[in-house]
């Protein structure tokens, strides 16, 4: 195997960790890959997310660090990220794809792996063996997916909305919660979207509002915006009546307590209004929301991109599902 080919280099591990096993730096972002023994694996999958596991990450002078294991039937891959451009259970999702049991969160994710199908991925590549595949996928998710930073996109690509068709909603209720009726101006709340399992961070304040979608999705909006974008009612919302595949919640920082949305909800209504303009995605794609540092919403093949028409820096993602809901052609 030719490590170069997919930008990496041999590097000496440490003992604690690698014991003499394969270990490899990327050229172009801060990540490193390592095979590890069963026993090794077994003892870090115990210690979680703790401070241990980050002080991997200084030893090895990373940023990322994928964990690799052959074991037995199965393989085991453990992920440790120390950036908010990309969230451990996100990169281990694009790696394993379908045929993996991943949990984990933003920091720290596992994942399982059958042996049986990842020699079969091996073979189908004509790669030499399971850390040859993972250097090629490594290599893949930082060059193959789209990294769109919505500060500049349009401005870097001016001509770029020509592609897209525009859209607006359809007259069906969404539902609507100010953030300071869920907690205190200033308090903090994690919002897990559809987009972004991790979560969200925001900070209640009286011009924020949380938005309900039609599955019982969350994600917060700008009050200038919403006013601009919906009707509002005294309708309260009900769950059951406007079938909502889960119920709506949001948890509090730090003390993680989970409050539910749906008591105080009301129901409020597209205007038609500016909509947004949308194309269909057909690769993996990372938006980076203008007004959040770090945090991203996550696209994949078939969900849908938009763009907001009475504010191009408004960029975000859409599930396919959703879009086909709750969007119709102008």
């Amino acid at each position: 195997m030719n490590c170069d080919n997919y930008g990496f280099e041999l590097i000496n591990g440490i003992d604690e960790l690698t014991n003499g096993r394969e270990c490899y730096r990327y050229h172009d972002e801060r990540l490193v890959i390592c095979e590890i023994s069963p026993n090794v694996m077994e003892m870090l999958e115990e210690q979680g997310e703790q401070e241990k596991s980050r002080e991997l990450l200084t030893k090895m002078d990373c940023d990322y660090l994928l964990l690799v294991c052959s074991w037995q039937v199965e393989t085991r891959l453990l992920f440790l990220s120390n950036n908010k451009r990309l969230r451990a259970i996100e990169f281990l999702d694009s790696l394993v794809d379908e045929y993996g049991l991943i949990k984990g969160t933003e920091f720290f994710a596992i994942a399982r792996v059958s042996s049986a199908i990842l020699q079969a991925q091996i073979l189908d590549l004509e790669l030499s063996g399971i850390m040859e595949y993972f250097l090629k996928m490594g290599d893949s998710y930082f060059k193959e997916n789209d990294w769109i930073y919505a500060r500049d996109y349009l401005a870097k690509q001016p001509g770029i909305i020509e592609d897209f068709d525009r859209y607006h909603k359809k007259k069906i209720p969404w539902a609507y919660v100010k953030s300071t009726a869920i907690a205190p101006a200033g308090n903090k709340i994690l919002i897990k979207s559809l987009e972004n399992e991790s979560g969200t961070e925001i900070e209640a304040d009286e011009n924020l509002y949380i938005m309900i979608g039609c599955r019982g999705e969350v994600y917060y909006i700008k009050k200038n915006k919403f006013e601009s974008t919906y009707e509002t009612t005294e309708e309260k919302l009900d769950v059951f009546r406007q079938m909502l595949d889960f119920l709506p919640e949001v948890e509090t920082v730090p003390d993680g307590e989970y409050i539910s949305l749906d008591e105080m909800a009301h129901l409020c209504y597209p205007k038609r209004g500016n909509g947004i303009y949308a194309k269909q995605l057909d690769k993996r794609t990372k938006v980076f929301p203008a007004d959040k540092d770090g945090d991203y919403f996550l696209g994949r093949c078939g969900d849908y991109m938009a763009v907001r028409v009475d504010d191009l820096s408004d960029i975000y993602i859409i599930q396919k599902d959703i879009f086909k809901h709750t969007y119709e052609l102008e």
